[in-house]
C-alpha cells in the first residue's frame, strides 16, 4: 500500500513539474498589422526607402504615426484584417495552431493597427492571413516588416525555388491553395524561398482572377522572448482594374 501511494505521490508531483515547464515556456506575442492605400504607406518615407530591405527615419516616422494614431483614417483600408488560418494551413506550413487570447482591430481609439496577442512556443511558427472582404483595391506591392530589427520595406518578388530567399515573397493563389491542400506547401516551396532570418515575413497570394484582391500569409518565428511583430502592407488599384475617366481628354 505504501509502495502505491508512493507511485501516485511521486506521478503527481511529476505532472506539477510537466505543468510548471509547460507554463514557464509559454511566451506571449503580438502581431500588429495595417493596411494602407500606397500613397498612404509612402508618403512619410525618404528617399533610398524605397529601395529593398531599407530603413530609415522615413519608415520610423511612419510606425510611430501608426503607434500615436496620427496617420490620417483614409490611408488605411478598414475592410481587410489579420486572422487565424485554419489547422489544416497550419500544418501545410509547418507552424503551430495558436489561439488568439485577444483580438483588437485596427480604428479604436484612433489606433490603425489590428492587434492579435497569443501565447507560444519559442522556437515555433505561427500563420496569419490577411483576407479582404471588398473587391478594391486588389493588388499588394510593398510591404514593411518589423521582427528583429527596424521597420523595412520590400516588395514582394517571385523567386526561383532554391535561388535565394528573401521577407516577401508571392506564388499565384492557386498554386498556393494546391499545396496547402496537401500539406506539403512549407516543405517544398516556402521553406526554400522566404527569409525569416528577421523573425517575420510575408508571402503574398497574387489572385488568379485579377478582379479579386490577393491574399496575404504573415509567417512569425516565435522568439525566446516577448515580441511585438508589424507588418504594414501596401495596396493599389490593379493595372488591368484601372478605369479611364468618364470624360477623357484625347490629344490628337
Amino acid at each position: 500500500m505504501r509502495d502505491r501511494t508512493r507511485v501516485s505521490a511521486g506521478l503527481v508531483a511529476l505532472l506539477a513539474l510537466l505543468a510548471n515547464v509547460s507554463l514557464a515556456t509559454a511566451v506571449e506575442y503580438r502581431l500588429q498589422v495595417v493596411n494602407l492605400w500606397e500613397n498612404g504607406f509612402v508618403s512619410l518615407l525618404k528617399p533610398g526607402e524605397l529601395a529593398d530591405g531599407a530603413s530609415g527615419a522615413g519608415l520610423n516616422s511612419l510606425e510611430a504615426a501608426l503607434d500615436r494614431g496620427d496617420l490620417p483614417s483614409g490611408s488605411a483600408l478598414p475592410d481587410r484584417r489579420v486572422q487565424p488560418v485554419r489547422e489544416a494551413i497550419s500544418r501545410a506550413y509547418g507552424a503551430a495552431r495558436v489561439v488568439p487570447q485577444r483580438v483588437t482591430p485596427g480604428g479604436e481609439n484612433k489606433v490603425l493597427w489590428d492587434e492579435i496577442r497569443w501565447e507560444g512556443t519559442p522556437g515555433e511558427r505561427s500563420v496569419w492571413l490577411v483576407k479582404a472582404s471588398s473587391l478594391r483595391p486588389q493588388e499588394v506591392n510593398r510591404v514593411a516588416l518589423k521582427g528583429a530589427g527596424p521597420l523595412r520595406q520590400y516588395v514582394p518578388y517571385t523567386m526561383p525555388v532554391g535561388v535565394i530567399k528573401i521577407p516577401a515573397v508571392q506564388y499565384q493563389l492557386d498554386f498556393l491553395w494546391f499545396y496547402e491542400e496537401r500539406g506539403t506547401i512549407w516543405e517544398r516551396y516556402i521553406s526554400r524561398s522566404l527569409d525569416l532570418s528577421n523573425d517575420i515575413g510575408l508571402v503574398v497570394g497574387v489572385n488568379f482572377n485579377p478582379s479579386f484582391p490577393d491574399y496575404v500569409y504573415v509567417i512569425v518565428r516565435h522568439t525566446a522572448q516577448p515580441t511585438a511583430y508589424k507588418a504594414v502592407i501596401s495596396w493599389r488599384e490593379r493595372a488591368s482594374q484601372l478605369q479611364a475617366p468618364q470624360s477623357p481628354t484625347i490629344v490628337r
